[in-house]
């Protein structure tokens, strides 16, 4: 009768992490560079957003050039359309007039829409590290003021 069970213990046990072995596998990481003109974007953001619609839109900040958005961020393989956004100090600063007074760094979009609002970027991601998804921009500037989007999970 013990023996009964320890073996639909076992077997339990087997089920539940052979269940677990399939959930979660197959998430993508990516990684690499943003330069605009040849600059690096020093503080902007990217996002990659599903071209069929389906599964979930992900981004992170783009610091020094280089951005990382790990696997836990919810990225499956698949095509993907890239927005990229980089709101560049112009060094005027801003007084906010309307409640505080605070002051605050002027900021223009730099980056054309053609690679955000509008992108005609594609990154192809496969199953687990996506390493040196790189993007050399080129264009011209942006007029823009403003902050703009953050990348999504940020």
């Amino acid at each position: 009768m013990r023996k009964f069970g320890y073996t639909i213990r076992a077997a339990g046990l087997f089920l539940f992490l052979a269940a677990l072995a399939g959930c979660g596998g197959g998430g993508a990481s990516v990684e690499g560079t943003v330069t605009f003109n040849g600059e690096p974007v020093d503080e902007g953001g990217i996002n990659f957003v599903p071209v069929d619609g389906k599964g979930t839109k992900m981004g992170a900040e783009i610091k020094n050039g280089k951005y990382a958005v790990p696997s836990d961020r919810g990225a499956q393989p698949g095509n993907y359309k890239v927005e990229v956004y980089w709101n560049k100090k112009t060094g005027r600063t801003l007084t906010d007039t309307a409640d505080t007074g605070a002051k605050t760094s002027e900021t223009k979009q730099v980056i054309p829409e053609q690679f955000n609002t509008k992108t005609t970027l594609t990154a192809d991601l496969k199953g687990g590290s996506n390493a040196a998804v790189n993007f050399d921009l080129k264009g011209t500037a942006a007029g823009g003021k403003g902050k703009g989007p953050k990348a999504v999970g940020d």
